[in-house]
């Protein structure tokens, strides 16, 4: 009789993902958690892993109550800073200011829940260096060393000293006149990317990048970052798929999983759309192995000149030159949080915030690349994602149907191929639309797909995003 390798292979990930929780428990067991970063309903993942670990219910701390249902009860207490802000990083912004300056009722509930002051505050998604919430210590925090890394002309000079292949650019003066010329000198012609410095605070999600063609954008993106930023990179725009490579800093290894697609659309009024992310894309098996490799010596070169440790991610472009890097986030990405989707029952987040904390715990990250790379190459998953500055405050939830080259909504007895979800959000509202991972082919850009579901958003519920386009693969 012989035996199926793919029990095998399901039965070492169960095992590990058993070891990681053994190793996690003594850690967490009976503490409180205070957990931070971004909107309720994206904080019930961390939450569910934080009261397994721990047995007990933790407090939610979020900037708004989201799109999609609230944490139950018996999973966590929970408030709403209800911030209202006009972007996604205008929102952290307000929300990391106002947790280090709470409201009396928001304090006032946490003491209600924790009224010794034992807990600890955490959250994976930190843009600022926060050391305390309500008087309870940071876990697993960010440093303000680490912090550094995220400034996008930082990461300049960190493939220039690592010695890593990565698009021309200029890091100029934020005014028009050398602005014009470096774009003049890197345009390949499709225009350029103007990207600021961190300034005013970490910046994402393509909101303080401009993507230059015209005179006229020109002007704006001038104008933008005049009040931004001191300093701006100038590269050429990149043709190819937008995607990141994320991993874990040990303190004497690095880990790497597989990449990620970073869904970034193109808009004729907008520019660049940073529109969800998926797993269902995979680049030339050249190009993945030189995106770990990549991620293994940059998370190495960040431990020895920053004392990191914890999760990052490496953002960039497969371009015709194969990866090209442009920024990092010495954080847990997006991203991570899709591929421990692939194996939920180990407690992927929880155990970035102890390797951060600095716990000496038996990690295996050998056993832990192996496996959570596995599991993400066969379970896939992906949404587009884009945040409307429109207000609502009703939520539509719908399955939708592939109906010829686009969709329409599904009937009552029917399964669909996706499903959405559009309600509120902090600068307005909120549009996901998820695939259904059985139904998506393998190997693909998510990005045509979530343009095609973007454009039947805007006929069935005016959602307002106008034409789109996705990427091209050049390399595959």
């Amino acid at each position: 009789m012989t035996t199926d390798p793919g029990d095998d292979r399901d039965r070492d990930s169960l095992a590990a993902a058993a070891h990681y929780r053994e190793i996690l428990k003594p850690v967490f067991r009976d503490e409180k958690m205070l957990l931070i970063g971004g909107p309720i309903v994206g904080l019930a993942g961390l939450a569910f892993q934080m009261g397994k670990l721990s047995g007990q219910r933790p407090f939610l701390l979020g900037s708004f109550r989201g799109t999609g249902p609230l944490p139950e009860p018996d999973l966590a207490d929970w408030f709403s800073l209800d911030i209202r802000s006009p972007s996604i990083m205008d929102e952290f912004r307000s929300y990391e200011g106002a947790l280090r300056n709470l409201p009396p009722e928001a304090r006032a509930a946490i003491e209600a829940w924790d009224p010794d002051g034992r807990a600890r505050a955490a959250g994976l998604i930190v843009l600022s260096e926060v050391a305390e919430v309500a008087g309870r210590r940071a876990y697993g925090r960010r440093r303000a060393e680490w912090l550094t890394f995220e400034d996008k002309l930082a990461a300049e000079a960190l493939w220039r000293e690592l010695d890593v292949a990565h698009a021309p650019s200029e890091i100029v003066p934020a005014e028009p006149q050398a602005l014009r010329a470096a774009a003049g000198r890197l345009d390949r012609g499709q225009g350029s990317v103007w990207a600021g410095d961190a300034r005013e605070g970490i910046h994402g999600g393509a909101e303080g990048t401009r993507w230059v063609r015209t005179d006229a954008e020109m002007d704006a993106a001038g104008a933008f970052f005049a009040g931004q930023c001191d300093r701006v990179r100038v590269m050429p725009f990149l043709e190819g798929i937008p995607c990141s490579i994320h991993g874990i800093v040990f303190p004497d290894t690095v880990v790497a999983f597989r990449p990620v697609e970073l869904v970034t659309l193109r808009s004729a009024s907008e520019g660049l759309l940073y529109a969800g992310l998926g797993t269902f894309w995979d680049p030339l098996d050249a190009d993945r192995e030189a995106m770990r490799a990549l991620a293994r010596r940059v998370g190495a070169a960040m431990r020895e000149r920053a004392g990191f440790v914890g999760a990052f991610t490496i953002d960039g472009v497969v371009a015709e030159e194969g990866f090209l890097p442009t920024e990092i986030n010495s954080r847990f990405g997006a991203g991570l949080g899709s591929i421990g989707a692939a194996l939920p029952t180990l407690p992927l987040a929880a155990l970035t915030l102890a390797v951060a904390e600095g716990e000496t715990l038996d990690y295996r990250p050998e056993w832990l690349e192996e496996v959570m790379v596995r599991e993400a190459d066969r379970h896939r998953s992906g949404q587009g994602a884009r945040v409307l500055h429109q207000p609502r405050e009703e939520t539509v939830t719908r399955e939708l149907v592939g109906d010829g080259d686009g969709f329409r909504f599904a009937n009552d007895e029917e399964e669909g191929d996706a499903s959405l979800i559009l309600g509120p959000a902090a600068a307005g509202a909120f549009l996901r639309i998820s695939p259904r991972p059985e139904r998506m082919p393998r190997g693909g850009s998510l990005a045509p797909f979530v343009v095609k579901a973007f454009a039947f958003a805007d006929r069935a519920l005016g959602t307002g995003l106008g034409p789109l386009e996705a990427a091209r693969d050049v390399r595959t």
